[in-house]
């Protein structure tokens, strides 16, 4: 039986996993992350299809993530932005929602559209104050409640939640019921009021290269797969056996309780993203449009243009669409690209009838649920044992975010076990 050693093994290559390795190795412990696939990234991923980069389901990068911002090289990234609102399907036209705090003008003519009532104006001021201060203060002080129903007692009209709240936000946690805790819901539009979505020049698997990138050489053993985790041993599926002071999980939730005594009650939203190449965008500006009719109008929640938001998605003189879906739909992939195709004909006319499809990502497992009785894991990583630790959006909250900040925690936790005084 082949052996080998290492101080920490890290099973899980994925954003949390990545995170966990700099910390250890930035506070001088070795380690080796052991991932089963052929790359690094885990649910972040970028493929490049006849010159198009697709992002293994449609994906941003908010700026304003706390502990992205202290990893990540921003300037490396070579980040685009968004235009900080979106544009409003509904009742055949398309109405246009802008960001007051940055652009007023535009986001004062957002009040007289049938998207939102004048009434609406001082509800969301006070929305994204709260927002604002719950993300600062870390915790609520009242008790949680569903994002629909803290939208509802906010008193917004039923337009606004409908045709706005509604689409964008299920987009954002693939909830179409908007069942996610508003704990979540505060967090994340604090990051989209204080930064912007962005898709890096070279897709969103840039993220999770760019921190392999800075990890010493021959930290991350890809193509193998783990067969258990028991305290100082990981035992691959080649029958190898890695010894190590401590282990850290950084995989999924489902895969974590396959390897250890963790057993997380995880349920998962997913999401189908349909991707389309066009001679000419069906948009100019770099911006997200939402589906305000709700799905009785056709499966498609929003629509993007990456390349009208970073060109580097689509080769010269092509545009680059992505369409998304909430869940995984039972109609096959033809079936279900007619039916995209009918609502976009209906949204952008008979041009659509031209494009070519790309390639349909079905992602049953895109999201971890983050409902009421799921709380936050106030800051700890999952001990399994003495030796044992696991780590992953599922255990802080389902977003970049909460995976990056995951992954340092637990690698705290260890170096905390090695005796390493932890310095930030």
């Amino acid at each position: 039986m082949t052996q080998s050693s290492t101080s920490v093994a890290i099973v899980g290559g994925g954003l949390a996993g990545l995170c966990a390795a700099r910390r250890l190795t930035d506070m001088g412990v070795t380690c080796s992350i052991i991932e089963a696939s052929d790359r690094v990234g885990g649910r972040v991923a970028t493929d490049t299809v006849d010159g198009f980069l697709l992002d293994r389901g449609f994906q941003v990068f908010l700026t304003s993530y706390p502990e992205a911002r202290q990893v990540l090289d921003y300037e490396g990234l070579e980040l685009h932005e968004f235009l900080s609102g979106s544009l409003v399907r509904w009742s055949g036209r398309m109405y246009p929602v802008a960001d007051p705090w940055r652009q007023p003008l535009e986001g004062m003519k957002s009040l007289f559209t049938p998207v939102m009532r004048l009434g609406d104006a001082t509800k969301l001021a006070r929305l994204r104050q709260d927002a604002l201060e719950r993300s600062r203060a870390g915790a609520a002080a009242e008790p949680d409640e569903s994002t629909l129903r803290y939208l509802r007692r906010l008193g917004l009209s039923t337009e606004v939640i409908e045709r706005f709240f509604r689409p964008f936000f299920s987009g954002v946690f693939l909830d179409p019921e908007l069942a996610t805790s508003r704990s979540l819901f505060d967090f994340v539009f604090a990051m989209f009021a204080t930064g912007h979505a962005t898709l890096p020049a070279a897709g969103m698997g840039a993220i999770p290269e760019q921190l392999h990138a800075g990890l010493p050489p021959d930290t991350v053993r890809t193509g193998s797969r783990v067969r258990s985790v028991r305290p100082g041993i990981v035992e691959l599926a080649s029958g190898e056996e890695i010894r190590a002071a401590s282990i850290i999980l950084a995989t999924d939730a489902a895969q974590a309780a396959a390897l250890s005594p963790i057993r997380p009650r995880v349920a998962w939203h997913g999401c189908t993203t349909s991707y389309f190449a066009a001679d000419k965008a069906p948009l100019t500006d770099p911006i997200l449009v939402l589906n305000g009719d709700g799905p009785a109008s056709g499966p498609v929640n929003h629509l993007a243009v990456p390349s009208n938001v970073a060109a580097s998605y689509a080769p010269a003189g092509a545009a680059l669409i992505s369409a998304t879906i909430l869940g995984v739909p039972a109609a096959e992939d033809p079936s279900l690209e007619e039916q995209v195709r009918q609502q976009l004909t209906g949204w952008f006319g008979p041009a659509v009838r031209s494009w070519r499809h790309l390639r349909t990502d079905r992602i049953a497992h895109a999201l971890p649920t983050y409902s009421l009785s799921r709380a936050p894991n106030n800051g700890a990583a999952e001990r399994l044992d003495e030796t044992v630790f696991a780590c992953g959006d599922y255990l802080e909250n389902p977003s970049i975010n909460g995976a990056m900040l995951s992954g340092r925690r637990a690698a705290d936790r260890v170096l905390a076990t090695l005796g390493v005084a932890v310095t930030d």
